[in-house]
């Protein structure tokens, strides 16, 4: 039996060449503390504004969900609006997770992988995400905003049975 063999293969950083940098350099980089500063400040700015946020963007995401709740499986526009309501799912997510709003990005992030659930029938998918749809308006409606506690732990049970209900 011959000794197995192993072979190195030697990648290019690019992304280093982009910055400027060697690609065999080592050093540490370096971040502004200005510019981290700046960045925190523009944070807090898009957090103050985070509840009407989310509402801008949850009623768009429901008016696209109510398009689509009622298209057949077949229609050629229904790959179209789903990739929208999965788009507003994911930046409400976003939304939610940046400015603490954690129970709307848990129910955002969860909907957001089940509009890519291709194998669940139109009924199924209905329920599912429809569950998803009322948990986040509820959540954002009383503004609650952690993931814990009795109203998160009941809205996560009920979304949970849904989706128990069609898996």
């Amino acid at each position: 039996m011959d000794d197995p063999k192993v072979e190195i293969i030697a990648l290019s950083n690019t992304l280093k060449r982009k910055m400027g940098l060697k690609p065999d350099d080592t050093s540490e980089g370096f971040i502004d503390p200005e510019a981290v500063k700046g960045a925190d400040d523009l944070v807090k700015t898009l957090c103050e504004e985070c509840h009407s946020a989310i509402a801008g963007v949850f009623a768009n995401l429901n008016e696209k969900w109510h398009v689509m709740r009622d298209m057949p499986k077949d229609s050629p526009d229904r790959p179209a609006i789903s990739e929208e309501v999965f788009i507003l799912s994911h930046e409400i997510k976003d939304i939610g997770s940046m400015c603490g709003y954690n129970l709307i990005a848990h129910f955002a992030e969860s909907l957001r992988d089940y509009i890519d659930e291709t194998e669940l029938n139109l009924k199924a998918q209905r329920v599912i995400i429809q569950a998803h749809i009322d948990a986040i308006q509820l959540a954002h409606k009383q503004d609650l905003k952690d993931d814990d506690g009795p109203a998160a732990t009941e809205l996560k049970k009920i979304v949970k049975l849904a989706i128990e209900q069609y898996k």
